[in-house]
């Protein structure tokens, strides 16, 4: 799986080289940024469905799903953010997310929580809920 994730990771900091910066983290390293960040300038990005998003999430993040079909469309809105943190369960979902934001021509700096939120929770960081 690992080795996977690797191969993937490498093919979209090759694709996406010329538009966008992405930085691969895990949760400990993406704590530390959402802990620290500028709210107005960093976006947190939660890809998994509506359900999973309503049972937990990272607090200050947005939903959008990414196999949603508005994805698109709702990606537009943050354009304009200097970095965006994504992340999902697996990665899947967030490989997804980078690429359409490279489609977009999004130029600012992503931070890929490679591990996902089943990391996070194990490491017991924080979530909040909607249900």
């Amino acid at each position: 799986m690992k080795l996977y994730i690797t191969i993937i990771c490498c093919f979209l900091l090759c694709v996406n080289a010329r538009s966008q910066s992405i930085e691969l983290v895990n949760a400990k390293d993406a704590f530390e940024i959402v802990s620290t960040r500028n709210t107005v300038n960093t976006i947190i990005i939660d890809g998994r469905s509506d359900a999973m998003y309503a049972e937990k999430h990272i607090e200050g993040a947005i939903n959008i799903d990414a196999f949603g079909d508005l994805v698109e469309t709702e990606l537009q809105n943050y354009l304009k953010a200097e970095k965006i943190i994504v992340y999902c369960s697996n990665s899947r979902r967030s490989e997804l997310i980078i690429e359409i934001l490279n489609g977009l021509q999004y130029n600012g700096k992503i931070i890929f929580m490679t591990d996902g939120l089943n990391a996070w929770v194990s490491s017991g960081y924080r979530t909040v809920g909607t249900q």
